[in-house]
């Protein structure tokens, strides 16, 4: 089988641009769903010895004396199992409350205080309180990580390869990330500190992918010294597919099995990775390598690439 991708560039490249456009759109428009690591607020966990619904913990938190504290709530059941052993119920409660706000001190025992009258097995197990300047520290360090890991890629494939090679490594990476951020910002998924690990994991995981085809190109630039570029690259992306196709469905079994078991806890992660898996295996192939054609030139033979990218 060998298939045509540098011929069907031009739909490839289409395609991605207009998957990156709407995701970027999607981004600006609606903006990502921070978790409290990365804006003010506070994380508390409330455990009921009986059988509580998230509806009976958010009505009592959208209460008059409680509208004051509570103006952004977020509740999140994660005792299912436990429900329905009718053994109790667990929730994380999420908010823009601030502990320097007036009357701050009080509003834990407040809080069990009016709990209690419906629910008397009420305790908060968890009552965490995250500043703003934290919040802006975490936002800056997930930044610089992003930042400091495409300047290595940059500077890595520029050494073991050409600067034009790692140019198309980096817009494989950038097409990558634009769409798993379009995705969370669609589905109003939680971005927290475990979904930059998720990123930088795409972002090692798509590079590796697109390493081996252009590894792959190289080789074959000094076995077809008579064959055009477009015809080098594609022999190279077909002869390294069923590796990549491989890796990727070997991949996303146990992370689709994580996305549909895994829990509340570990969603966001393995969302963001189930995402980047399948559109980083998409970039390898069909961005990254069909775009360093069309930086050089299809018809250039392999003395004229090496030339054109010394």
């Amino acid at each position: 089988m060998n298939l045509d991708f540098i011929g069907k560039r031009a739909t490839f490249f289409t395609v991605s641009l207009v998957a990156v456009i709407v995701c970027l759109g999607i981004i600006f428009n609606y903006g990502l769903n921070l978790s409290i690591e990365f804006k003010s607020g506070s994380v508390i966990r409330l455990t009921f010895a009986e059988n509580v619904s998230t509806d009976d913990v958010k009505k009592t938190l959208s209460m008059d004396k409680f509208g004051e504290f509570f103006k952004k709530v977020e509740v999140q059941q994660i005792s299912a199992d436990n429900v329905i052993a009718n053994s109790g119920s667990e929730f994380f409660v999420t908010s823009d409350f601030i502990a320097k706000h007036d009357g701050a001190q009080n509003i834990e025992d407040k809080l069990v205080e009016e709990l209690q009258k419906s629910f008397p097995s009420v305790r908060v197990s968890e009552f965490v309180n995250v500043g703003a300047s934290i919040g802006d520290d975490l936002k800056e360090s997930a930044i610089y990580s992003i930042v400091f890991s495409i300047l290595v890629i940059i500077f890595y494939i520029s050494i073991r390869f050409e600067f034009k090679f790692s140019i198309v490594a980096i817009v494989a990476l950038v097409h990558d990330v634009t769409i798993v951020l379009g995705l969370f910002a669609f589905f109003h998924k939680e971005f927290s500190a475990s979904t930059i690990a998720a990123l930088l994991t795409i972002i090692g995981y798509s590079l590796n992918d697109t390493i081996v085809v252009l590894d792959r190109v190289r080789e074959n630039m000094k076995l077809l010294r008579k064959e055009k570029f477009d015809f080098i690259v594609n022999s190279s992306i077909n002869q390294s597919l069923s590796r990549t196709l491989n890796t990727s469905v070997t991949t996303l079994a146990p992370i689709i099995i994580l996305f549909v078991f895994g829990g509340t806890g570990v969603n966001a992660f393995s969302f963001a990775m189930l995402i980047g898996v399948i559109v980083g295996t998409y970039s390898s192939v069909c961005i990254a390598s069909p775009l360093l054609v069309s930086l050089l030139s299809p018809e250039m033979t392999p003395e004229e690439v090496q030339k054109a990218v010394a």
